[in-house]
């Protein structure tokens, strides 16, 4: 049986959606997992612009409406990466456990679920949490993201739902941006990836394409191919022989995220 894995925040423009898209695609691609990526932002859904999926004739809410199969809702974007889209028109979804009825039976087609939640405190979310085995928050260096990243962190301990890690997204490298140690401080909670603010993902995003596959060398592509790694159980190597070079002569200069990821799996 597959594993479903909610990626959650509760606060708009942190990049969960893209985290999300580029995450997914990356197990499919770099590791060759079976993944379906399912929109769980009900009422402002985005996640098919970013595959260039425009035109399809059932969503997610048909299936939680119980107006199709939820088989029916899926779009086939490659061989083992595939899409449900949610419906651009608001439909109210008021039954919370309804989303994870919809996914138990695709866990014996696909290694992994990752839904993209809404950023919303409302049922929605709820809904998400209800259906993963696990949950991601996706964060950011600032403090008005780090108050929410609280929140969410909160409500999902709330809803007993293991909470694996944050992602840190949009990373700039600055001395004013909080450092991961205060962020693992404030959250309780450690940070096990880190993508940096790479103008990369703008450009994938504009040709609807993953950035792992839009620019597979840059330094965002790396970050979520490491992250993906983890979530995939695989082993990965940076291929950028600098970075190789320094974690060979400065072992002491390892990121905090990458020696969370070390820790988290041998606590496993």
């Amino acid at each position: 049986m597959g594993k479903s894995i909610g990626i959650i925040s509760i606060k708009g423009g942190v990049g969960k959606t893209s985290c999300t898209a580029n995450i997914g695609a990356a197990l499919a691609n770099q590791f060759g997992k079976k993944v379906l990526i399912v929109d769980g932002n009900f009422s402002a859904p985005n996640l098919a612009m970013h595959f260039g999926i425009f035109d399809y004739q059932a969503t997610i809410q048909d299936a939680l409406l119980r107006k199709t199969p939820v088989q029916r809702s899926i779009h086939k974007f490659s061989e083992n990466l595939h899409i449900i889209p949610a419906a651009s028109e608001s439909r109210a979804i008021t039954d919370h456990y309804r989303l994870n009825e919809c996914l138990q039976p695709l866990k014996e087609f696909y290694d992994l679920i990752l839904i993209d939640s809404s950023p919303n405190l409302h049922g929605e979310i709820l809904s998400t949490m209800i259906a993963s085995d696990e949950l991601y928050v996706v964060t950011s260096t600032d403090y008005p993201t780090l108050s929410t990243t609280i929140k969410a962190v909160k409500l999902a301990k709330e809803r007993r739902t293991p909470i694996k890690g944050l992602i840190v997204n949009k990373t700039r490298g600055k001395s004013f941006e909080l450092s991961l140690d205060e962020i693992e401080e404030a959250t309780e909670t450690m940070v096990l990836g880190v993508i940096p603010d790479d103008i990369k993902m703008l450009e994938a995003v504009s040709k609807t394409t993953p950035v792992t596959s839009h620019a597979p060398k840059a330094n965002a592509s790396i970050e979520i191919n490491k992250i993906a790694s983890y979530m995939a159980d695989e082993e990965y190597k940076d291929p950028r022989l600098l970075n190789r070079l320094k974690s060979f002569f400065f072992k002491g200069d390892v990121r905090k995220d990458e020696i969370n990821r070390v820790i988290s799996k041998q606590e496993e």
